[in-house]
Formats: C-alpha cells, structure tokens, sequence
C-alpha cells in the first residue's frame, strides 16, 4: 500500500483511500435512486394489490399484503356496472380524437415552421394562447351549444371538443420539432419536383418520427384522463372511464375493489402506448440538440 507524501507531523492517509471514496458516491446515488422509484411506484403496486383482495381483506383494520388473489372485483365491474361499455367509449373517443389531432397539427405545424407565413410566430403563440384557457370558464358555453346542436352524451361530441383543446397544444409542439428538420431536405426535394404533401410524407415525418410520437403520447394521455368535460358532457351513452371511477366514491362508502381494479384497467392502455413509443420518446426530447 502507497504512502502519500505529507508534510511533517501531518496524518498520513494511504493512497487507496481516495479511490474508494470515488466508489461510495456512485453507490449512494444509486440507492437514493432507487428509493425514489420504489416511493413512487408503491401506490401502484397498492391499488394493484388491492384490486386482487377480497372484500373482507380490502375494509381490514390493519394492511394485509399476504391473501388469496381474486378476480371478483374485476368481474363485479364488468358485469355490475357495464365497463365494456366505458372502456370502449373511451378508447374510440381517444383513438379518433387523436389521430385527427396529429394529422391537422402536422399540416399547421409544417406550414408555420417551414413556409412563409405573416406573423407566423405571432399566429403560433395565439394557437398556444387558446390552451391556457380554464376548461372550466368554456365547459357551460360547450354544454349549452352541445344541447342545441344535440351532440351532449355522444362520441362525437366529445371527439369535437378533444380537438379543439388538444390541437393548439400538439400544433406548437410539433412547430418546434419540425422547424429543426434541414431546410436543405425540402429545397431538395422541391428542385425533384415533389410537392408540400409529398415532401412531409417522404421525408419530413421520417425525420422527425421521435418527435410526432411524443406529441402523440402526450395528446394520448391528455385525453385519456380527461375528467372535467367528459363529466359535463356525458351522462349515459358516452361516459369515460374517468367519470365512471369517479362514481365508485359515493356519500357513505367507497367501492375500493371496483375503483382499483378500474384504476389499473385505466393505466394498461396507457402503458401500452408508451411501450410501444417508448424509443422515441427519448430521441423526441433532445431532436435539434445537436446539429
């Protein structure tokens, strides 16, 4: 063991010492890391252990972590309350709004990002501007021009309103992602004789793939978990899953079987999707870091 040289009187430490302390640091961090995610991932493990437990385990005085697993609570949801019927409602009414929220944002998005557009910067923060508006200062006039138009409790009505408040918010999103793209890509392809349609198809979207799937992920969730306007808007017909989750909290009781097994159905599809998107999602966050 090496000696360091020190000056006299001083205490000698050895060498080796410092190359442990190096070592320490790394290992505190990833234990404080992972006591971070264990922290944030307890609540889901909780509701889906207690999705599992019966009645009897749920309404025990002291936790129970050790139980026969069942089912019931998934078949009393299905069966009792219908949630074939909401969980389909919420999966067309997010699938359609979606997609046509990524297909127009990509056209606006394009144009004011790579075409010469007057003010198109001043027009790209009023697009933004109409996302900061409270869902709840328009929810009444929605409501009242909904029920003239006979579109309250339908998939379309929702759809039409999931557009409007998602579209600004992926139309921005989507500006900064393809204004990051070569310009030099589309004087090519121009001088090829491809036109707008051609180039955002052939090359534009390939390019900035990462980037289109965030903003999907995000419009996605956004109207997944949509609470407020599918509360005010729906009654029967086109109840979404948020709203119906909300019901299991009643006056005297809670239903803590249904609303966890519901939570956890909730939270598949969702997973699915970031799963599938999970590569890009990454390469969308840092696309024009480097150039």
């Amino acid at each position: 063991m090496r000696m360091t040289r020190t000056a006299p009187g001083a205490v000698r430490i050895p060498a080796i010492v410092r190359p442990a302390a190096r070592h320490v640091w790394p290992t505190l961090l990833k234990i404080t890391t992972a006591v971070v995610v264990l922290v944030w991932l307890f609540p889901v493990y909780w509701i889906v252990l207690t999705s599992l437990k019966p009645v009897r385990e749920i309404n025990s005085k002291v936790p129970v972590f050790r139980f026969s697993p069942t089912l019931d609570n998934y078949r009393d949801l299905f069966v009792r309350f219908g949630f074939a019927k909401v969980l389909t409602n919420s999966i067309v009414v997010t699938v359609v709004s979606s997609l046509v929220v990524m297909v127009i944002a990509i056209l606006a998005a394009y144009a004011l990002a790579r075409m010469r557009v007057p003010g198109e910067k001043h027009v790209a923060l009023w697009i933004l501007s109409l996302r900061f508006i409270p869902v709840i200062a328009v929810g009444i006039p929605f409501y009242l021009e909904w029920q003239q138009l006979q579109l309250l409790d339908t998939w379309l009505g929702l759809i039409l309103v999931y557009i409007a408040f998602n579209l600004p918010f992926a139309i921005w999103l989507l500006r900064g992602f393809l204004g990051d793209v070569p310009f030099e890509l589309d004087e090519a392809a121009l001088l090829d004789g491809l036109s707008r349609l051609q180039i955002i198809r052939k090359i534009v979207l390939p390019v900035a793939l990462p980037g289109i799937a965030s903003t999907a992920i995000f419009t996605f969730v956004f109207t997944w978990n949509e609470y407020l306007m599918a509360l005010l808007l729906t009654s029967v017909d086109a109840v979404t899953v948020p709203v119906t989750i909300a019901k299991f909290i009643m006056p005297y009781t809670i239903l803590w079987g249904d609303l966890s097994a519901a939570v956890v159905i909730q939270l598949v599809p969702m997973l699915i999707v970031v799963f599938l998107l999970q590569r890009h999602i990454v390469r969308g966050m840092t696309l024009g870091a480097v150039k």
